[in-house]
């Protein structure tokens, strides 16, 4: 007897969306940005450069005493929506850019 290990390749069917200049994405709404982003109706936001969230710089004056400090200011980082626009990652064109 003899035993061998063999691989199956089993074809799997998934949709695509190919914007026009070729590009693949995964998502319908992706490729639309895309889309418009090449037409120039609308541009990644120079704010949070499409990533949909910023990150904001908090500074808090520290009430206690610290020995070797005295008083002094904490910063922390916190993320939030990019204000810019509104958590999309991108501005869409009105009559001119904002």
């Amino acid at each position: 007897m003899k035993e061998e290990k063999r691989t199956k390749m089993v074809p799997q069917e998934y949709l695509v969306f190919i914007a026009e200049d070729g590009k693949e994405f995964a998502s319908k709404e992706e490729c639309i940005i895309h889309e418009k982003i090449q037409k120039g109706t609308a541009r990644v936001c120079p704010d949070c450069k499409g990533k949909k969230y910023r990150d904001y710089i908090v500074r808090e004056f520290d009430p206690m005493w610290h020995p070797d400090e005295g008083y002094r200011n904490v910063e922390r980082k916190e993320y939030g929506e990019c204000p810019t626009c509104k958590g999309k990652g991108y501005q869409e064109k009105k009559e001119t850019w904002e």
